[in-house]
């Protein structure tokens, strides 16, 4: 068995694939509807969602951080709650009084709202108990006037502790302004966001209604207009490939040609004038030519000049003449004018004609049996289109219905809670302002104490420096007294403050910021049960007998996966899971519902051609007689090799001015103006013979050869011959004849199938638009995402945030107050103190450190009996103590004498202490 070479085993199915692919080849080439898309690009939404925390970001951050340690990922502990059908009922664990779980999540907060209650219910009673102590004499309300060993160190310890803790406290402080006017502002702006959240909504609900009636609307009719228009050139389009395909064409040609048999005999009569005319023409030129050249070559050679004598070689006068053209040897086109003139009186003409209304005949019957159906056709199509215009209007109808009543109800809501806002808000902030202004006067309380206990002088008792170190002391103790009186009201609002905040950020905030599976979230989802709202729209959408068949399965919706859908800019339709009411892929249906499908089936089944006879037997003959006619005798060669443009070797007009130019430079004499004058005669001659018969003949011989070339087009239809091309219009015509007889009907069925194909292609292209769009492109939900996180930005970055940054700043001043209260009271004691550390002289006493009670009530009375001296000589101490100003008062406070020389006046009391070093002469 031979075997297959592999080339010839790889070729076969080549070649099957290569006629597979020229069978599949369209036959009509249907142009595709290009349907306009929708601008969106003209839209635009105004909500933002940008944000400045203006150095505030840290604090909210570790705010937050401080928040998620006491609260859990789950706020609610399971079983404490159950929500279902729009109830919130209580859990089984409230029915069992089971709070363990409850407590044991929330112990933190509790833990610290008791020690909370308790520092506020303790702080008065401790205040007080201070302030006894001091005017008792304890607590540092009375001390020595002196430093003891160890009280600079204290100072110095206590202050930079105090400091430190002033500094820290000035943070808390500008939290705290800082974070209640921030609180303020975005109070202020909440209702504008929310303004602009609506208008967006109602723009983007808008703009989907648009876009659902630009893609059901205005995009089907589009394409209705389309197929109408391919409907009215289907018999055109049938008929026109019928005769590409089987050469028919070639006999309007043809008939076309004897109908132009009659211009085709004007055109040689035409040629045959213009070629009697060229005869005569010449003629006249020649004789005129050769008198001219006779008298100039006489002239010439008697005027003997360079100038005569290099006109007559220049332009060879001697061999003037036409051109060597001979105008006999163009060819006597009268047999063939009479040839044609015997065609047009034959019956050629109307045996052709029969053939072509034949082809007129079928082409009617075609066209008649589509335009019968073709309103059918188009009645189908138009329901089509109304059933979808119905979707249209019903859903942009609802989309607008639902923007007016969005803009309707909220809008007044809005501007009810302005003024709100306006009337109440002033409030909270003017309360947080005075929080914010009692922490500031206590910080600058400390700051001043500070001030003047680290940079004052020690009081002196003479009260000549505001702010000395005793001064510094009572700032202090007012900053200790302002701490205890609004301790416990500030702390009270920081923990209701806390509490507020805290339950906010993580029922709000969070849930929306992170909105999958968040247990606030599905507690909402569960009370609002938007699956129940959807089996109500999707009972309405089956009753009232949409146009638009709910799906056959019900997807479950859920408020978290919305959001998170609506997060990636999907379509509404995706989004909302409208298919459980509204399936946009029934629209597919559509075409065979309404009956287009079939009455296309019905218009390609009425489709049919008949057999024809193109041309009848004596129409052959009589186009065999035109093709043996004497047209075959036509040649155009011999025109165009026959004729020339340039009748004469130089242009008679340019002779002519040389021969003037010559003329006028002969010299002067007798004979000589002879010749000047033959000259210019002759010039006259040649410019007469220029512009009379030279012209007239270029024009002739240029029309004459472009009637030849036209003609000798015409008549050979591009073949070698006349005969050839008539030979092939019989050819192409009998296989035509053939080709419609034989293969015609099958071939007007295959035009006709891909005719009712590429119509319903282009329907199913709109069908399966729609179905994309819906799906893909209408309601992209971007927008209505940017609204919903510009509403979190406006209320949890600008409101929650600051409002949880304020009590973060009140919190830390509190907790600051606490050591500066030990600090204060501390130092106030230390400032106090008048003189330095003495020395151990005054230290000396008793080493045992178990005195007598008499020595201890001793020590602890008053001690400025020590200092303020009230004359008694028992009374010992240091003589440098002891005043030496002169006693001249009677048991009656020091007072100061009158100069001598002063008017009397009332006398000034000296205010102890002094101190009187004695008169002069005491120190001699």
């Amino acid at each position: 068995m031979a075997t297959v070479p592999r080339q010839q085993m790889l070729s076969v199915p080549l070649l099957l694939i290569l006629v597979v692919v020229v069978q599949a080849e369209p036959i009509l080439k249907i142009r595709s509807t290009e349907f306009t898309r929708f601008n969106e690009s003209s839209v635009e939404f105004v909500s933002s969602t940008s944000y400045n925390a203006r150095g505030m970001a840290p604090l909210y951050d570790i705010t937050n951080h401080v928040i998620n340690v006491f609260v859990d990922e789950n706020p609610i502990p399971e079983g404490y709650i159950t929500v279902k059908e729009g109830e919130i009922l209580a859990g089984p664990n409230v029915s069992d009084n089971n709070w363990g779980p409850l407590l044991k999540q929330y112990w933190a907060i509790l833990l610290v709202t008791g020690i909370c209650v308790i520092m506020i219910a303790l702080m008065p009673i401790i205040g007080l108990c201070l302030c006894c102590c001091r005017c008792f004499g304890g607590c540092g309300g009375r001390s020595q006037p002196f430093d003891k060993k160890h009280d600079t160190c204290r100072r110095a310890i206590l202050g930079f502790l105090l400091i430190c803790s002033t500094s820290a406290l000035v943070f808390g402080v500008v939290v705290a302004f800082v974070t209640n006017s921030y609180m303020q502002h975005g109070v202020e702006n909440i209702t504008t966001s929310a303004r602009h959240g609506v208008q967006d909504t109602r723009l983007f609900l808008q703009t989907t209604s648009s876009h659902i009636d630009h893609l059901l609307n205005k995009n089907y009719q589009e394409l209705n207009t389309d197929l109408k228009q391919m409907l009215n050139d289907a018999s055109d389009n049938i008929i026109k490939r019928l005769e590409e395909e089987s050469n028919a064409e070639k006999l309007t040609t043809l008939y076309e040609f004897v109908g132009k048999l009659p211009g085709i005999r004007e055109s040689l009569q035409q040629m045959k004038q213009l070629t009697s005319d060229l005869r005569i023409t010449a003629s006249q030129l020649n004789d005129g030519l050769r008198g001219v050249k006779r008298e100039l070559l006489t002239s010439l050679n008697k005027c003997g000049t360079q100038e005569c004598i290099k006109v007559m070689e220049d332009y060879k006068i001697g061999r003037l003449n036409v051109n060597g053209i001979d105008y006999n040897s163009l060819p006597d086109l009268s047999q063939i004018i009479d040839s044609v003139t015997e065609l047009i009186e034959s019956s050629l003409g109307s045996a052709i004609q029969d053939g072509v209304e034949q082809m007129e005949q079928l082409k009617n019957t075609l066209k008649q049996t589509v335009l019968e159906n073709i309103p059918k056709v188009q009645a189908a199509s138009d329901s089509t289109g109304k059933a979808i215009k119905e979707v249209s209007d019903t859903l942009t109808s609802r989309l607008n219905n639902i923007a007016d009543m969005l803009g309707n109800n909220s809008y007044k809501h809005l501007d009810t809670a302005d003024d709100y806002i306006t009337q109440y808000s002033i409030y909270r902030y003017y309360a947080g302002l005075g929080i914010s202004s009692v922490l500031l006067l206590i910080l600058i309380c400390l700051v001043f104490g500070l001030l003047c206990g680290i940079c004052g002088k020690r009081p002196d008792g003479y009260g000549d420096d505001c702010c000395n170190k005793g001064a510094g002391g009572r700032f202090m103790i007012l900053a200790v007294t302002i701490i205890f009186l609004t301790f416990s009201i500030i702390l009270a609002v920081a923990l209701a403050s806390f509490l507020i905040g805290t339950v906010t950020r993580r029922v709000a905030c969070d849930s929306l910021r992170d909105p999958a599976d968040d247990q606030i979230i599905n507690y909402i989802d569960q009370f609002l049960d938007l699956n129940r709202l959807y089996s109500q729209l999707r009972s309405e959408a089956e009753r009232s007998k949409s146009k638009l068949l709910a799906s056959d399965t019900v997807a479950e919706i859920h408020l978290g996966e919305v959001i998170v859908t609506c997060q990636k800019n999907e379509s509404i339709y995706k989004v909302l899971k409208l298919h459980n009411f509204v399936n946009i892929q029934s629209i597919g249906d559509f075409p065979e519902e309404y009956g287009i499908t079939r009455e296309l089936e019905a218009l390609k089944a009425k489709i049919q051609i008949k057999s024809v006879e193109i041309l009848t037997p004596e129409a052959k003959r009589d186009i065999e007689t035109l093709r043996s006619s004497k047209l075959n005798d036509f040649d155009v060669d011999k025109f165009t090799d026959n004729l020339t443009l340039n009748i004469t070797e130089y242009n008679l007009n340019e002779i002519a001015e040389k021969l003037r130019g010559v003329a006028d430079r002969v010299p002067t004499g007798k004979e000589m103006n002879d010749i000047k004058v033959n000259l210019k005669n002759q010039a006259l001659h040649l410019s007469s013979y220029q512009t009379n018969l030279v012209e007239p003949m270029i024009a002739s011989t240029n029309q004459l050869i472009k009637l030849s070339t036209t003609l000798d087009s015409s008549l050979k239809f591009g073949e070698r011959s006349f005969s050839d091309a008539i030979d092939k219009f019989l050819t192409q015509i009998s296989e035509a004849e053939k080709y419609i007889n034989e293969n015609g009907k099958a071939f007007v069925q295959n035009i006709t199938a891909e005719l009712v194909s590429g119509f319903t292609r282009q329907i199913y292209a709109y069908v399966n638009l729609v179905i994309d769009s819906t799906q893909n492109d209408i309601g992209l939900c971007g927008p209505v995402h940017n609204v919903y996180q510009s509403v979190i930005v406006a209320s949890c970055n600008r409101i929650v945030d600051p409002f949880n940054g304020f009590w973060a700043g009140v919190v830390w001043c509190l907790l600051l107050f606490l050591p500066s209260i030990i600090f204060g009271v501390k130092l106030s004691t230390l400032y106090q103190k008048s003189d330095p550390y003495p020395g151990p002289m005054v230290e000396s006493g008793p080493k045992n450190k178990r005195r007598k009670k008499q020595d201890r009530r001793r020590e602890s009375r008053d001690r400025r009996e020590i200092y303020y001296e009230e004359g008694s000589p028992s009374h010992s101490r240091d003589p440098r103590y002891n005043d030496m100003a002169p006693k001249n008062w009677d048991g009656a406070p020091p007072r100061y004498q009158n100069p001598p020389m002063a008017p009397p006046a009332a006398e000034y009391e000296r205010p102890p202490p002094y101190y009187y070093p004695g008169a002069p002469s005491e120190h001699e």
